[in-house]
């Protein structure tokens, strides 16, 4: 969004000190309608913990995390033909009621409906400059949201949005999402510096090639250096562990300690992990901590850019930045388990165009991605098996281990390239004719979600202004044609809110002592990194007096892939096999054929005409083919035992909802 004129009070705004923040603070709050809690006369607050199956607690209850990101506050990006604030990195929350289009939405508008589509946890996006009310990217002139919701400061800000969902009865968790408000999301180590993945970017605005977050060692295109280090960051990281009893708030469930670490090797990660608990533990025993997985290289940030790490990720997919928890399980952080909280982050190709969206029938799109993918007319394809080999070596083994598993992260452009999408975008992966792509990896995504019984989640985002997903809400901006819409909310995507309606229905689920057994690995081309994704820009000017946007309903016109191989249920009544002594299980259930998978828990038995070229199962009690035991683990047909009488005998036996058998 390009900059405007702001319109100017009758007053000249003055510096807010700790002392008139406590004042303004409860008088926003009733303007939003409101109660605000005294500190001093804060109750009992509330205590978070990890049980022994991997369960988030909240006061000894089980608590299902139904989440979503609310963002705005960590910076975003103004374009360089902004005339109040070209470049600038202001900090304000998006609320959907903006100064040109002005809609009455309210914070506790929003966070209403928020509360009535079911969510009950909002991680809050901020950077360290978000943390001080005297930053000039935090104040005005450079604010855009309507003069009725407008508050002065970030930092006032980032406070009265905590008191706001406390008093709605919504948790809260604190993101640090970068080392500076400038770089913002590029970074992927506290003392983040250039060259960004987006240096070379062609067809781009958003640049930071100038902004760094290290005291030294910098390039020469380096002009700002907001310094970022371990020191400052447990600061903040103690400030914000503090919050609960400065704001006398019992809703602040944990802090997410960095967003994507993904410059990091999992020891320098594991040890900073450790770091962050000593440092909120001190300030506040009853909050967990959120720690995310790192990407498939180190330094490249480091100021050392030729030199970069391989990291170890399994032998499949290439990880999302944040999505790397490979090492974890075999040397998890030092932390105790009950207030350790894995939150990786994953995405599909609406965010990065990954080789493993590649279409096998293009053997010379084989290892591409990225704009290269889309430069060379590459077909995206989604395949969940591929796809589930990649999410169980990367995280899904964790929850088997008895670890709480969170997605911190996970969303996209359901319209992809079409929709929201930037013209970037659209112009290059415009010759692809299934705008579902994303919508089909989102449905796949939470299918293994649910197969796991990973279901706390929370959604990026809620707010639509992200660039590359959209958010839960619509907006009835759209790049090159609708463009002065920036910052206008419509109403729910049913599309993206269906999905998390069907993963919330599941309820918190334990983990099992059960491991997860990686398929075949799958050849991919290693990448150095992989670019997440751009939120924060605001590429139009919008004009005040003519602008009179309209909310608008998007009516949802595709509907979600089937899944390849489709669940199989036998119709017959389950029944307790038994072994013959040739190896086949008795009485048969029903005849199934390759390829079949089943999800659910029973006793059954299924004669198998073929299997296909392997087996795989996870979260079983037993699975024999012709009394040969198969539990939990995958296995190519060479390992199959001799048909007997020209048929397979598959004796399952499940205890969960989650457990799985697929031949194919």
């Amino acid at each position: 969004m390009e900059a405007f004129v702001t319109k100017l009070r009758s007053f000249k705004r003055r510096w807010v000190t700790a002392a008139a923040v406590a004042l303004v603070a409860p008088m926003l709050l009733s303007s939003q309608g409101l109660a605000s809690k005294d500190a001093g006369a804060a109750g009992t607050p509330a205590v978070f913990r990890v049980n022994a199956q991997g369960q988030i607690t909240k006061n000894g209850q089980i608590y299902q995390i139904r989440g979503g990101s609310w963002f705005g506050l960590q910076g975003r990006y103004e374009p360089a033909s902004d005339s109040t604030n070209p470049r600038g990195a202001p900090m304000e929350q998006y609320i959907g009621n903006v100064w040109w289009a002005p809609s009455g939405r309210t914070i506790t508008q929003d966070l209403n409906e928020m509360k009535a589509l079911g969510i009950n946890v909002i991680r809050l996006p901020l950077s360290h400059q978000t943390l001080d009310a005297n930053d000039p990217q935090g104040r005005e002139p450079v604010l855009k949201n309507d003069p009725s919701v407008r508050i002065a400061n970030s930092r006032l800000a980032l406070e009265t949005m905590i008191k706001a969902a406390d008093a709605a009865g919504i948790d809260v968790m604190l993101d640090i999402h970068s080392c500076s408000n400038y770089v913002d999301w590029r970074k992927g180590r506290l003392d983040a510096r250039p060259p960004y993945v987006d240096a070379e970017r062609d067809n781009y605005d958003f640049k930071r090639e100038d902004s760094s977050c290290a005291s030294t060692n910098n390039p020469s295109t380096v002009t700002r250096i907001q310094p970022y280090n371990e020191t400052i960051w447990l600061q903040d990281l103690k400030t914000l562990a503090g919050f609960s009893s400065t704001l006398g708030v019992s809703n602040i469930i944990g802090i997410d300690i960095f967003n994507e670490p993904w410059d990091y090797t999992w020891e320098e990660w594991k040890t900073l992990t450790e770091h962050a608990y000593t440092a909120i533990n001190e300030v506040n025993p009853n909050i967990l901590i959120f720690t995310q997985g790192i990407s498939a290289t180190a330094g490249n940030q480091d100021g050392t850019p030729d030199t970069v790490t391989q990291v170890p990720h399994g032998g499949g997919i290439t990880p999302n930045w944040g999505e790397n928890l490979f090492e974890a399980g075999a040397n998890p952080p030092n932390v105790p388990k009950e207030r350790l909280v894995f939150t990786p982050h994953a995405y599909g190709p609406s965010v990065f165009v990954g080789a493993q969206f590649m279409d096998p029938a293009q053997p010379q799109c084989a290892g591409l991605e990225g704009d290269a993918a889309g430069d060379a007319k590459c077909n995206i394809v989604i395949n969940p098996t591929l796809l589930r080999q990649g999410w169980d070596e990367h995280f899904g083994y964790l929850k088997a281990m008895g670890y709480a598993v969170v997605i911190g992260e996970f969303g996209g452009n359901v319209d992809w390239p079409g929709g929201g999408a930037t013209l970037r975008d659209k112009n290059r992966f415009g010759y692809l004719t299934d705008k579902t792509t994303d919508l089909k990896w989102q449905t796949a995504f939470v299918d293994y979600l649910i197969d796991r019984g990973i279901t706390d989640t929370v959604y990026w985002s809620i707010n639509p202004e992200s660039g590359d997903t959209g958010g839960l809400y619509t907006s009835p901006y759209i790049a090159g044609s609708n463009e002065s819409a920036w910052g206008t909310w419509g109403t729910w995507d049913t599309r993206k809110t269906n999905l998390l309606k069907r993963l919330w229905a599941v309820g918190s689920v334990p983990g099992t002592p059960v491991t997860v057994t990686p398929t075949t690995p799958v050849t991919t081309t290693p990448v150095t990194v992989t670019p997440t994704k751009t939120v924060t820009a605001t590429p139009v000017t919008p004009t005040p007096v003519t602008v009179t946007p309209t909310p608008v309903t998007v009516t949802p016109t595709k509907t979600p892939v089937t899944p390849t191989a489709t669940p199989v249920t036998p119709t017959a009544t389950p029944v307790t096999p038994t072994t013959t002594p040739g190896g086949a299980c008795s009485p048969v259930s029903s005849t199934i054929s390759g390829p079949f998978s089943y999800d659910g828990a029973g006793t059954f038995c299924w004669k198998a005409s073929s299997l296909g070229s392997y087996v795989n199962s996870w979260n079983l009690t037993k699975l024999t083919i012709n009394g040969v035991d198969f539990t939990n683990k995958w296995a190519s047909s060479g390992s199959f035992p001799a048909a007997i009488d020209g048929y397979w005998y598959v004796s399952y036996t499940g205890p969960y909802a989650w457990s799985h058998f697929e031949a194919k």
